[in-house]
């Protein structure tokens, strides 16, 4: 379902790294201490056999196998399984430690097999201990949720092409036929796609290899699925690092559209303290209120050509065009320096250099779940919501409760809601910078944890683990096992300094 093409691609939930420029989408990981030779060697004496594979953006090659759970873990006397992907990322080490590293993806709607890059940032925990990749059911190989997104192109090799001519493009005409068809062509059972369907068969995967601990990483949608584990099977895990902390009382996509319009006033406000970008785009948030009143009462019909194909779009430019594309820009200090300019070319008419900036993002729309996201989005962060108000970003926060109104899903009870109490080792991170998952939300989820460490990078946004001081002090937090009593020398300047705002397509100016 596409919920209008690049608005379903930034989701928080969706999520974004500094390798990719504007978003971090985690990954699941589970290492099971094999070595890369043993092509059909079970493991453990489980029966589960692992075969050599490759996952995109990893250079050493992957075990992979698919491990069958029940489809409800609460009726599991049906008879009634689903297949689950899994990959294994062998130690680097000899002989591997025996607790290995579960890395959450990001989402909800983002595979563990389709997050190399972010695997390949972690790489230090990789030196003592197995990494596995664990698709979510629903998402990447574990096709248990399905449904047809009629997106343009969709087959297409050129993903960005279709997704930006989507974004460009799509009416809501367009969107209630698409999610009609989604509805029409519902393949699985959402009732048990939520995130705690998840955690129990990441807990029967820990069981089927033999683990009796295990280390967890989870960024942003990632980091609320490590909560919830810590919760539901507290002696099966043995240190948790959560990275843009999203606990269960926070509320998509609500709170993090709150935060995000917020982000957006505190760059702006940056704009106006700037001298060359004031000088260059005075009263910007005006202009951009302006701009967003006058698209919303008339939308823009012009022709933008495709900054990578070069062939020409018929688009039409909405107030939730606009957002949606600005949205983004906002996960990353860089990015947001490109607002302001942004911002006022199109407000004289020229829309092409924002619409340019969607295809810098190399997620493809193909590659995040659409029916899982609505799966647990429905489930746990709508469920009995009326939408918060939020002008600036009302035209997304409507997009995602009328796709929410009549899409089957499951609940969950009261407790879900509740804080993690919780004395596991626990490394909570942060930037600044977040629009959707800020320090104010690790702090709150710290409040519970009685053994855990803060660390908030001044000048980043979402997710920083890939900061060289955070990975050292990751790296040796899991290999301890306990929260340092001293900060690393490294830390006393976790300080990323802030980009320039550029005064024009060209040039940047302080």
């Amino acid at each position: 379902m596409r919920l209008g093409g690049r608005i379903e691609r930034c989701y928080a939930c969706a999520m974004k790294l500094r390798l990719t420029t504007f978003r971090l989408l985690l990954t699941l990981l589970v290492s099971l201490g094999l070595s890369a030779c043993d092509t059909n060697k079970s493991v453990n004496n489980t029966g589960i056999a692992l075969s050599d594979c490759r996952i995109k953006d990893i250079d050493s090659v992957a075990r992979c196998a698919f491990v069958s759970v029940p489809e409800d873990h609460g009726n599991a006397q049906n008879g009634k399984t689903i297949a689950i992907h899994v990959a294994v990322l062998p130690s680097l080490a000899r002989r591997a430690e025996p607790d290995p590293v579960y890395v959450f993806a990001g989402g909800p709607g983002q595979a563990a097999s389709d997050i190399g890059r972010i695997v390949s940032a972690l790489g230090d925990l990789r030196k003592h201990r197995d990494i596995v990749l664990v698709d979510q059911r629903g998402t990447g190989k574990s096709k248990t949720l399905t449904c047809v997104e009629n997106m343009p192109g969709a087959g297409s090799k050129d993903t960005q092409t279709d997704s930006l001519r989507q974004t460009l493009t799509a009416t809501d005409v367009e969107m209630e036929r698409d999610r009609l068809l989604c509805l029409a062509t519902l393949k699985g059972n959402p009732a048990v796609h939520r995130s705690d369907d998840y955690i129990d068969d990441l807990e029967a995967v820990r069981k089927a290899f033999g683990q009796q601990k295990i280390n967890v990483w989870g960024g942003s949608y990632g980091s609320r699925v490590a909560l919830r584990y810590m919760k539901r099977y507290p002696d099966s895990i043995r240190t948790a690092v959560l990275d843009g902390v999203a606990p269960t009382t926070l509320h998509l996509p609500d709170d993090a559209l709150q935060t995000s319009e917020a982000e957006l006033r505190s760059v702006l406000a940056g704009c106006a303290a700037s001298v060359g970008c004031n000088q260059a785009y005075p009263n910007t948030l005006a202009t951009f209120d302006a701009l967003l009143a006058k698209l919303k009462a008339t939308p823009v019909r012009t022709q933008i050509a495709h900054p990578g194909t070069g062939v020409m779009i018929d688009a039409t430019i909405s107030d939730r065009t606009l957002v949606s594309l600005l949205w983004p820009l906002l996960y990353q200090p860089e990015a947001t320096r490109l607002v302001p300019s942004l911002i006022g070319q199109a407000a004289g008419g020229n829309f092409a250099p924002l619409a340019a900036t969607a295809t810098a993002s190399s997620i493809p729309s193909e590659n995040l779940a659409g029916a899982l996201r609505l799966a647990v989005m429905c489930a746990e962060d709508m469920l009995g919501r009326t939408p918060a108000p939020n002008p600036r970003f009302d035209s997304i926060t409507q997009l995602f409760y009328a796709a929410c109104k009549d899409f089957p899903h499951g609940k969950v009870a009261a407790e879900f809601f509740e804080p993690t109490i919780s004395d596991i080792p626990t490394l909570l991170l942060s930037g600044n910078h977040d629009p959707v998952t800020p320090p104010s939300q690790a702090i709150l989820a710290a409040k519970t944890l009685s053994q855990h460490k803060q660390i908030v990078v001044t000048g980043m946004g979402h997710i920083v683990s890939i900061h060289p001081c955070v990975r050292r002090v990751l790296s040796q937090f899991v290999d301890a096992g306990i929260v340092p009593t001293k900060p690393d020398a490294c830390e006393a300047d976790l300080t990323w300094p802030m980009p320039l705002f550029y005064t024009s397509p060209l040039e940047a100016k302080p």
